[in-house]
C-alpha cells in the first residue's frame, strides 16, 4: 500500500526540522515555541552551511542582516578593545541564536563570532525574521526573556570582577564548564574537556593568563582539581562548590 499524502508531508517536515533544528538543540532554544509546520517552513528559507574552526561568521561592526541559529558546534563571541586586543565574551553552543539583539535593535553587530569547533549554522534573513515575528509574537517574547537573562548574567560577571577574589572566579568558571563539557569517568572522577585556551579563560574572568595559571596551580596543590593541557579533572566537587558559596554558607 502506498503512503498517503499526509504521511509523505510528515516525512518532509521531519527531514527539514532535523536539518536545521536537531531535537536537542531545539529543546534549549527560543525557537521551541514555534509549531512544527512553522519550523519546517522556516527551514525552507534558511541558508545553512558547515563552518570549520578559525572561520568567522560575522565581524564586529558588520551590518546585521538577520540571525544565525547554531545547530551544532562551538562559537566564540569576541570583542576588540581600542588597542586591537581580542577578548572572549562568551561561548555559544548548539541551540544558541547569534545576532538577535542587533537585529531587534536595528544595529550593527557589536562583537565578532569565531568558529572554535566544527559547526553547522542556519541563517535567517531580515525579511524572513520580520514576517515570522509578526506572525508569532511568542518568539519575540522568548528573545526578550533571553536578553533579560543575559543582562543579569553580565551584571553578575561585573560584580564578580569587582568583588570576588580570583580563586572564587576560577572555581565558578570551572563549574560553569562542568554543566556543558563534563563526563564521568569509570572511577567516578569528573572530566572537563576545556573548550577554550587559558588565554581565553583568563579574558572571560578579567585577569592575565599568568594569574589564571597560578590560581589553577593553587587549586591543584590543594587537591581540588588536576589539569593537563585542555583536560581538567575535578577531584573534590564539594570543596570546589564551597569555593563559590557565600562566606556564611561555608
Amino acid at each position: 500500500m502506498g503512503r498517503s499524502a499526509e504521511e509523505s508531508r510528515a516525512d518532509i517536515v521531519g527531514e527539514r526540522l532535523g536539518r536545521c533544528f536537531p531535537e536537542t538543540a531545539l529543546e534549549r532554544s527560543e525557537w521551541r515555541v514555534l509549531a512544527a509546520e512553522e519550523l519546517a517552513e522556516l527551514c525552507m528559507k534558511a541558508h545553512c552551511r558547515a563552518y570549520q574552526p578559525g572561520e568567522t561568521i560575522f565581524y564586529e561592526g558588520d551590518p546585521c542582516r538577520g540571525v544565525y541559529f547554531l545547530s551544532e558546534g562551538l562559537i566564540g563571541v569576541r570583542k576588540e578593545d581600542p588597542d586591537g586586543n581580542s577578548v572572549l565574551l562568551h561561548l555559544a553552543t548548539g541551540g544558541d541564536t547569534l545576532g538577535y539583539r542587533p537585529f531587534l535593535a536595528g544595529d550593527c553587530h557589536q562583537a565578532s563570532a569565531e568558529v572554535l569547533k566544527a559547526s553547522k549554522i542556519c541563517f535567517f534573513d531580515a525579511e524572513t525574521m520580520g514576517a515570522l515575528l509578526h506572525a508569532n509574537p511568542d518568539l519575540g517574547l522568548e528573545f526578550l526573556r533571553r536578553a533579560a537573562r543575559e543582562l543579569g548574567t553580565a551584571e553578575n560577571r561585573f560584580y564578580e570582577a569587582v568583588r570576588l577574589d580570583l580563586r572564587t572566579r576560577v572555581a565558578h568558571l570551572l563549574l560553569l564548564f562542568k554543566d556543558r563539557y563534563a563526563t564521568i569517568e569509570a572511577d567516578g572522577r569528573v572530566l572537563l574537556d576545556l573548550p577554550i585556551s587559558r588565554q581565553d579563560m583568563a579574558a572571560m574572568i578579567g585577569v592575565r593568563a599568568e594569574s589564571l595559571s597560578r590560581t589553577i596551580r593553587t587549586l591543584t596543590d590543594d587537591g581540588l582539581i588536576d589539569v593537563s593541557g585542555h583536560r581538567a579533572w575535578i577531584l573534590d566537587m564539594d570543596r570546589l562548590i564551597a569555593e563559590v558559596a557565600p562566606p556564611h554558607l561555608h
